[in-house]
């Protein structure tokens, strides 16, 4: 699929506003701020935690594009700055194929809410008075306007587009649902398959609620210097001439998944992934010695580490309660590292759906264990089962879910999760998980799963409870300084 013909007509579309000016250029005069993180030479940098930071990772999203009062997500961005940024967001694929990206302008102290159902039903971005620079959409107040920002273009953001045309709303309602990805224009391809089965529906894939065909998938939000047309997967959106994401640890963000007619809605914040070092110009590659950064998988071999945003982990401690007389349920929530085959991600190299899953243990209250893993042992690709999940799903804990073991006559404990793909080499891969817990058919949850190690730990073994006296111990991993050759 050529970038030219499919590619730049979906990356044009910018949160109120039109992505066909160039994003110009950005003023390259800023330096790195005063007490900024110089180096990554400490365990705690690769630790993970609610703070400012320059990408958002929304884990999981979920729509119901036929029904307004239906299961539906939205989320919120913050500017914890006085000066002005664009945040860039994508929607993915739960095989993690990008589908559309845009762009929200930010004044200083800015809040910005969307409505995943007002964007993929109703193909409706932005509010009509739009969020674009100088824009009555987007007001300036009186703490926000000593200065502008020197590394933000901000006339690339004067037109932003508030809606999508039919062409596009085709296009997101049949990439979330059925991964079929429709063309754009006539030039383009009139569909692509991303996922056969999609969206994890496949054999010994739960993902899916039973009896719904909702849109899912997963959202990123970097911060950016221009309203430009480059997505996450092009390894010039962080390094070079053309480059648009900044390293500024400013955005914070959260989410809220809501379902009026079944009286349920979850919140949580957005998972903050900082950028270290931190600061400076777009396009310049600065030096970071972590093993693997999150956006690493489309960076290129000259810069392989480009965006400089730190690793997420794959070890998780995820508790659960099932029955009982509050009658509870647990899912899980899980956002995983796709497995790319190039840089420039297409819907035949955006193959996470095969990616496998090193092993879980599930606890009770009495400290009793049951385990689960690859039958073979760590193999990559895995076979297609439940041991090969997409890179976003919703997976229930329960005797007719099957993905997760369960120790006999038990309502409560935890699951140990190593999460990591199962690769030849000693980096673990990168993972999230959210518990969503609900109760008596109205209350309901969302709060993160502990990581056991951050995302500078080593890959670790399957556990004495799958592999016998010779695995690995279960508990705390190692958070390492990362310290490349």
């Amino acid at each position: 699929m050529k970038k030219l013909t499919v590619w730049a007509l979906l990356a044009t579309l910018v949160v109120a506003g039109s992505a066909f000016a160039a994003p110009g250029q950005v003023r390259a005069n800023a330096t790195f701020p005063t007490g900024a993180p110089a180096t990554t030479n400490n365990d705690d940098s690769c630790d993970i935690g609610v703070a400012p930071a320059a990408t958002l990772l929304l884990p999981y999203f979920e729509v119901d594009i036929n029904n307004r009062n239906g299961e539906n997500t939205l989320f919120t961005i913050t500017n914890t700055s006085r000066l002005e940024y664009v945040a860039h967001i994508t929607l993915w694929t739960d095989y993690s194929f990008p589908v559309i990206d845009f762009n929200v302008f930010l004044t200083g102290y800015d809040v910005q809410s969307l409505s995943l159902y007002d964007i993929i039903a109703l193909g409706q971005i932005a509010p009509p008075l739009g969020t674009g620079f100088g824009r009555p959409g987007s007001p300036e107040g009186a703490f926000s306007t000593d200065d502008a920002n020197p590394l933000v273009n901000q006339n690339t953001c004067t037109n932003l587009p508030s809606r999508l045309d039919a062409a596009y709303m085709n296009r997101l309602q049949r990439a979330f649902t059925t991964g079929a990805v429709p063309g754009i224009g006539t030039s383009g391809p009139a569909s692509i398959s991303c996922a056969a089965g999609t969206g994890g529906s496949g054999p010994g894939s739960n993902n899916r609620r039973p009896g719904t065909a909702n849109a899912i998938g997963y959202a990123t939000i970097d911060v950016a210097a221009v309203c430009g047309t480059a997505l996450p997967s092009d390894p010039g959106y962080f390094v070079g001439p053309r480059a648009e994401a900044l390293f500024d640890n400013v955005l914070i963000g959260d989410y809220q998944q809501v379902n009026s007619a079944q009286n349920f809605a979850q919140g949580n914040p957005m998972v903050h992934i900082r950028a270290i070092p931190e600061g400076g110009a777009t396009g310049v590659a600065v030096p970071t010695n972590f093993d693997r950064t999150f956006y690493s998988r489309y960076q290129s071999a000259a810069n392989p580490r480009a965006d400089r945003r730190q690793p997420l982990p794959s070890q998780f401690a995820a508790r659960y309660i099932n029955g009982g007389t509050g009658a509870f349920e647990t899912f899980y929530k899980i956002w995983r590292e796709g497995d790319v085959d190039a840089a420039n991600v297409t819907c035949a190299t955006a193959r996470n759906n095969i990616t496998s899953v090193t092993e879980f243990v599930t606890f009770d209250d009495r400290e009793n264990a049951a385990g689960a893993a690859p039958d073979q042992g760590p193999i990559s690709p895995a076979p297609i089962n439940e041991f090969a999940l997409p890179e976003t799903g919703l997976y229930a804990f329960g005797a007719t879910a099957g993905t997760f073991p369960e120790v006999a006559n038990a309502n409560n404990g935890w699951v140990y999760m190593n999460l990591d793909n199962d690769e030849a080499d000693t980096i673990a891969s990168q993972n999230w998980v959210v518990v969503s817990m609900r109760a008596e058919g109205r209350y309901s949850v969302d709060f993160d799963a502990a990581w056991l190690g951050n995302g500078c730990s080593p890959a670790a073994a399957e556990s004495r409870v799958n592999a016998g006296p010779g695995g690995a111990i279960i508990g705390p991993a190692p958070n390492e300084t990362p310290n490349l050759p």
